[in-house]
């Protein structure tokens, strides 16, 4: 069963700061490296209630400009188009759960909202050979997306989502969809001292 989720919020991650890119960009006074860790827990499926620990590491934000563009490419083409480039993106940063393999993040992006700080990571997804050869409908969902809000105590909660498609609406908000399964929770998210800094 699909789940949808519309993020309005992310559209103007997305395209914050764009029209004026050029003479300031809003994520060029933002330290890093940086590194969050929190719990992420299962709400469905066979792992439903299963917590873990999760490593969010950032080591670039990406800038005004890449992210009009990659705004622009979905809008003006399509889905496949984005995900082209957003693979041709330079790493930017990576996502480890529990004791298990870091997966590398493409694009991430921060800004301040009214509900707080919120980060955005998002990376093309390793279709796997079984994908391929079965051809199942999975291989359509070809990102990975992290979303995570922080409260002025700098605690911060969010979602995780595997396996998604990302596309314009008629209203003209992003929506990312999950395959499948809900997507994780990600739960109180705190700043990690990254080692010898």
């Amino acid at each position: 069963m699909k789940r949808t989720l519309t993020l309005i919020v992310t559209l103007a991650l997305l395209t914050a700061g764009a029209p004026a890119f050029a003479a300031e960009d809003s994520q060029a006074d933002q330290p890093v490296p940086q590194r969050f860790r929190g719990r992420m827990a299962a709400l469905s499926g066979p792992a439903a209630g299963a917590t873990a620990f999760m490593t969010f590491h950032v080591d670039r934000f990406a800038t005004d400009a890449e992210t009009q563009v990659l705004a622009q490419t979905l809008g003006e083409q399509d889905e496949e188009a984005l995900l082209k480039a957003v693979s041709a993106t330079e790493v930017a940063g990576w996502i480890k759960v529990g004791d298990g393999l870091r997966y590398n993040l493409r694009v991430i992006r921060t800004m301040q909202t009214p509900e707080g700080r919120v980060i955005i990571g998002i990376t093309d997804r390793p279709i796997q050979y079984g994908e391929l050869a079965r051809n199942t409908r999975s291989r359509q969902y070809t990102f990975g997306w992290v979303q995570i809000l922080f409260d002025e105590d700098g605690k911060g909660e969010g979602s995780l989502i595997p396996t998604a498609k990302i596309n314009f609406d008629e209203q003209g908000r992003m929506v990312v969809e999950s395959f499948g399964l809900q997507p994780y929770r990600i739960l109180k998210v705190l700043p990690e001292k990254i080692k010898g800094k």
